[in-house]
């Protein structure tokens, strides 16, 4: 029964993500492009899950959960600047651990920080709001490494689940991917079976063609 239920759970919070318009959709050009450069018929604003108290605090306690399944094997949160901050600042209140961020650079005043809020090197986690080709979370780690933390997990709200992602080696926990999304919205008569295999070819070859 408790498998149900979270099933039912995952599959309430895509649809959300449809309704809030936090997922958009593009089948003819112009596409959304990426900060990598990708071009892209999907684009996942998460910024707009700010404005949500209900939805946010659910994934924050999904993703709890995954992340408790086993002990943890890290004693700080650290945010990806800057959609990672907020997620990794709820993780943190609710893990009790000390939470900081990472920049895409150092600080290019002060102390030239490019961790911030942790003094002491340790374990951490890496939190993401958003996974495309994980070249993000590949630079926050080396920075987080050079500064001598060790990078124990990550973890994500979403996933693009691309098969051209930058490695990642540790474990990662994502609260949602785009296949798994795909399988939901056409379960819920949001997207048609011509529009769900045209995204499907996307995701397999990021070439796009009309569908």
């Amino acid at each position: 029964m408790g498998q149900v239920r979270f099933f039912c759970r995952v599959e309430a919070y895509a649809r959300f993500l449809w309704d809030a318009q936090i997922v958009q959709l593009r089948l003819i050009p112009p596409w959304f492009k990426w900060v990598s450069g990708i071009e892209s018929p999907v684009y996942v604003d998460h910024r707009r899950l700010l404005a949500y108290p209900e939805q946010r605090k659910w994934a924050i306690e999904e993703l709890t959960r995954r992340l408790t399944l086993n002990p943890l094997s890290f004693q700080a949160v650290v945010g990806v600047a800057t959609g990672g901050i907020p997620w990794a600042a709820w993780l943190g209140e609710r893990l009790h651990l000390p939470v900081g961020y990472v920049r895409p650079h150092p600080k290019g005043h002060g102390l030239s920080r490019q961790v911030e809020g942790l003094t002491q090197p340790t374990s951490v986690l890496v939190v993401e709001d958003l996974i495309s080709t994980g070249e993000s979370m590949q630079r926050a780690t080396e920075a987080l490494r050079a500064e001598g933390f060790c990078v124990s997990a990550g973890a994500a709200l979403w996933s693009y689940d691309l098969i051209s992602s930058s490695p990642f080696t540790q474990p990662v926990y994502i609260l949602l991917t785009f296949p798994q999304a795909l399988l939901y919205w056409e379960r819920l008569g949001i997207l048609d079976r011509a529009t769900v295999e045209f995204l499907k070819r996307w995701h397999r070859t990021q070439q796009l063609s009309p569908p």
